[in-house]
């Protein structure tokens, strides 16, 4: 029988040429001598052959080799593998085809380094002998052994049209791809996929990990060249000027470009394809942020925040913690809207989740609006497009649309641990509907006009006609100054986490207690805002609370400072629910003699956000603790028993006060919407 020609004696030199002239017509000129790729005994490189001088032989043979590739001398690997997938992928990876297939009999790690179909006569054997290898002569465990699963590597072998780009919406036109980056047919020829060569050339290594083209750079790197993502230009990871070691390489996050996160074959366990997005195996997306954001990191330190006592606790949810991505064509780039619903992926089975990007989008997000990208819910429902994080020309902050992500109509499933800690979460979305009858202005000025509350707020620079946000009172406590926070006067900022709970700003106490004496500092969280004096000081009117009726004076004093060893009151006592009482579970209302066991909306008569604490009892046949309000009389009555009392008389428990807040105070009146 006669031997196959590659068996016979001739140069190694010749060899090399004539390889180098048949891969030149799809992959490049360059020659794999001296690189990884060069497996040959002389190369030196970690994996080699023991005695085999051909540095091609592990790929390529003249002779006998396979019909459906360039001269191959391997046989392709019999695995099933797991593709890459996520639902904001639109292309279809399959398993994997064309010159993937290729670049896997190597590195899946299933098949022989040596195990070429044609061994070179100077060898001898069935196989080539290799050092470097595993037991059975296999890539050892590492990054450059894929494995079978592929889900934490860039997907390939799915075909890049234009229909594609239309449906992902973030992708270039494929028929505008040039140079060195291209399309390559999978099993179907006339096909145009994405393969491990539109990245790699395997016998080109002068720009590391034998890729076509740099990575790293602002414009023009490898994956914008098929990426364009939407305001990423301008954005603040794209024009952030810190300076980060990644990769082994030191530069600008800037100059880093898509690699200051990304990995195309990323950590086993992490998601999108992030560097450090995985923590034992386990998705944990927020290890990525943490290394700008972290304690050694180039930008401001928010894992600190994550670690105080109260926070949006993101690493703790073990595996509910990771966010649900939805179709592309739904909602670009962004995760569920209402936990607890089947998730568009079987991949993705967590129903609770909180993460950095369910409230960041890392490719938009600016210093002037970190919601930048971010989908939001409206007041009605409807979804908000990159909320307005501050005041402007265009309107209010729509930063309170992100909350009610969590925080609206999915707050039950949104939340279980609040109510397991017990805390009892509400629909913020409902109470903070424009037609309510007293809130905190969040979503609009409040229904409070009066005077003497716009005095008492004006030392903070707000006043009843501002709009504050979420973030005033749930933000990093690391905020010491009064009024609204602005971006950038604090170390760090945001509702990522704090010493005072539920992640508040500054100390507020939530429960009555048993105290002989007044603290500012029990309520620091209040008087950020409203002029401490007008509370505590014995003969001041600056509240509305007090009655002009009968001589008496301020009756915010009197609760928290001249009866505090016997009331035990805090704010929360008459003001349970700070948000708004629209979902006042423990008061009823009396409007001119009509009682309602909530308040009436679109009401013009405000009910000053009363709502009882649950320590609060009704008084005689009422159903709960009563606040009644007389607009012939302007007056207002407190009907309950409260405190630690179980009625009659003593620290005030059996209540019955009626008050007048005088004749320039407390004016009804409709504010403008």
């Amino acid at each position: 029988m006669t031997k196959p020609l590659y068996r016979q004696r001739h140069s190694t030199t010749g060899l090399l040429l004539l390889l180098a002239a048949v891969a030149t017509g799809q992959l490049g000129a360059q020659t794999v001598a001296g690189t990884r790729h060069d497996l040959s005994a002389a190369s030196g490189n970690q994996i080699r052959a023991t005695s085999s001088t051909e540095p091609c032989a592990f790929c390529h043979t003249p002779h006998g080799s396979r019909a459906d590739a360039p001269l191959w001398n391997r046989n392709h690997s019999s695995a099933n593998y797991t593709p890459y997938t996520g639902s904001s992928m639109q292309g279809v990876p399959g398993q994997p085809d064309g010159y993937s297939k290729l670049c896997l009999s190597c590195h899946d790690g299933t098949i022989a380094i040596g195990g070429v179909i044609n061994v070179p006569n100077s060898v001898g054997g069935a196989s080539i002998a290799t050092v470097g290898t595993d037991a059975q002569g296999r890539m050892p465990a590492g990054t450059t052994n894929l494995g079978t699963n592929l889900t934490d590597d860039h997907p390939v072998s799915f075909v890049f049209n234009s229909t594609l780009q239309t449906n992902d919406g973030e992708l270039v036109n494929p028929a505008t791809l040039s140079g060195a980056v291209k399309l390559y047919p999978g099993t179907t020829p006339t096909a145009n996929a994405v393969q491990c060569v539109s990245c790699h050339d395997p016998h080109d290594n002068s720009r590391g990990k034998f890729l076509k083209q740099s990575p790293r750079g602002r414009t023009a790197n490898l994956c914008l060249t098929c990426h364009a993502k939407t305001e990423w230009s301008g954005s603040s990871h794209e024009t952030a000027s810190q300076t980060a070691s990644i990769g082994g390489v030191t530069d600008a996050v800037s100059a880093h470009s898509c690699l200051s996160c990304h990995a195309p074959h990323a950590p086993s366990g992490a998601e999108r394809l992030l560097r450090n997005g995985a923590a034992s195996g386990q998705s944990a997306i927020e290890q990525t942020c943490y290394q700008c954001h972290g304690s050694s990191g180039p930008g401001q330190n928010i894992q600190s925040e994550f670690l105080k006592t109260s926070r949006h606790d993101i690493a703790n949810y073990t595996s509910q913690h990771r966010p649900i991505f939805l179709s592309q064509a739904l909602l670009p780039e962004n995760v569920q809207l209402t936990p607890g619903s089947p998730a568009p992926l079987s991949l993705y089975t967590d129903q609770r989740h909180v993460e950095c990007v369910d409230c960041h989008n890392p490719h938009r997000l600016t210093k002037a609006n970190p919601l930048q990208g971010i989908r939001g819910i409206s007041l009605t429902g409807t979804i908000v497009t990159s909320p307005r994080a501050d005041s402007g020309a265009a309107g209010l902050s729509e930063q309170y649309t992100v909350c009610f992500r969590c925080h609206g109509d999915s707050y039950a499933t949104a939340l279980p641990p609040l109510f397991a800690s017990g805390l009892t979460p509400r629909n913020k979305k409902v109470e903070f509907q424009t037609t309510n009858n007293s809130f905190h202005p969040v979503t609009r000025i409040g229904r409070n006009p009066s005077t003497r509350l716009n005095t008492q707020l004006s030392g903070a620079g707000v006043g009843v006609n501002a709009v504050i946000k979420c973030t005033d009172c749930h933000n990093s406590d690391t905020f010491t100054g009064v009024g609204r926070i602005v971006r950038g006067t604090g170390t760090r900022s945001g509702p990522h986490g704090s010493s005072q709970s539920p992640v508040l700003r500054a100390n507020y106490l939530l429960n009555p207690q048993s105290m002989s004496n007044y603290s500012s500092t029990n309520f620091t969280l209040c008087w950020r805002c409203h002029n401490e004096a007008s509370f505590i000081n014995k003969t001041n009117t600056g509240t509305n609370f007090y009655d002009a009726l009968n001589g008496k004076d301020n009756l915010h004093w009197v609760h928290l400072e001249d009866r505090i060893s016997k009331t035990g009151a805090v704010c929360r006592s008459c003001h349970y629910n700070t948000h708004a009482n629209g979902e006042a579970s423990n008061t009823e209302y009396s409007i001119d003699g009509v009682v309602y066991q909530t308040p009436p909306t679109g009401s013009f008569v405000t009910t000053r956000l009363i709502s009882f604490h649950p320590n609060v009892r009704p008084r005689g046949t009422n159903a709960k603790p009563r606040w009644i309000i007389n607009t012939g009389t302007r007056t207002r009555t407190c009907q309950l028993v409260c405190h630690s009392s179980s009625g009659g008389t003593g620290g005030g428990g059996d209540m019955n006060l009626s008050y007048r807040p005088g004749a320039t105070g407390d004016v009804p009146s409709t504010p403008a919407p």
